[in-house]
C-alpha cells in the first residue's frame, strides 16, 4: 500500500510536469489554475521547492537576465515525477468540511433573518464572482491550450468547479427567500407582541 503524503508538494509536481517554472512562475500558476480549489501561498511554495530540491525531485537552474535579477527556474526530475505517480496512484483524502456560514445558518434562530440574509448574499455574490471567473478561464485560457494533453483534465477540474458553484448560487436564491419568509414572520411577531403590550397600558 502507498503511503499517503501531504499534497502541498505534489501539487507543485504537478504543475512542474508541465512545464519549468520559478518560484514566482508557479505561484501565478497556482492562482490562474489549481487555485480555485487548491490554494498554496508563496509562503508555502519556497519552502516545498527547497525540500523538493533536497529530496532530488526537483532541479534548479540559474536563468540570468539582463537588468534585472537572476531568476531560478525549477524542473521537475525523475524522480520527481515517479513521486506524482505515486501520489497520483493513492486514493484521494477525504475533506473535513468546515463552512460558518452553514454553522451560523444552523444556530440562525438565536439571530435575526435579516443578518443571515446579509450572509447568503454576500456569499451568492463571491460565488458568482468567481463562477464568471471559472468560466472565462475555460473559454480562454484552456481553450488557447486546447492542443495540450493535459487541457481535457483542465477542462474536467474546471467544469467541476462551475457545476458546484452554480448549485450554490441556486442554494442560496432558495434559502434567502426562506429567511426573507421567516423575516416576515418575525416582523409580524413582533407588531403583534407590540400592539398587546400597548393594548395592556
Amino acid at each position: 500500500m502507498t503511503k499517503r503524503t501531504s499534497s502541498a508538494t505534489e501539487a507543485l509536481l504537478g504543475l512542474l510536469s508541465i512545464e519549468p517554472m520559478s518560484g514566482y512562475d508557479l505561484g501565478l500558476a497556482v492562482r490562474a489554475s489549481i487555485g480555485h480549489f487548491w490554494n498554496e501561498s508563496y509562503g508555502q511554495i519556497y519552502p516545498n521547492l527547497k525540500s523538493l530540491a533536497a529530496d532530488g525531485c526537483v532541479a534548479r537552474k540559474t536563468e540570468k537576465q539582463e537588468g534585472r535579477p537572476d531568476r531560478q527556474i525549477y524542473s521537475i526530475t525523475k524522480k520527481g515525477r515517479q513521486r506524482l505517480e505515486a501520489w497520483l496512484a493513492v486514493e484521494p483524502q477525504p475533506e473535513i468540511p468546515r463552512n460558518e456560514l452553514l454553522l451560523k445558518l444552523f444556530f440562525g434562530a438565536q439571530t435575526s433573518a435579516g443578518t443571515l440574509i446579509g450572509y447568503v448574499t454576500q456569499m451568492a455574490e463571491r460565488e458568482q464572482a468567481i463562477l464568471q471567473l471559472l468560466k472565462r478561464t475555460e473559454e480562454k485560457e484552456i481553450a488557447q491550450y486546447r492542443h495540450l494533453p493535459d487541457a481535457p483534465y483542465w477542462l474536467m477540474a474546471a467544469r467541476f468547479g462551475q457545476y458546484e458553484l452554480e448549485a450554490h448560487v441556486r442554494w442560496a436564491g432558495e434559502t434567502i427567500a426562506a429567511l426573507r419568509a421567516l423575516a416576515k414572520k418575525q416582523r409580524m411577531r413582533s407588531a403583534i407582541g407590540k400592539e398587546k403590550q400597548h393594548a395592556g397600558r
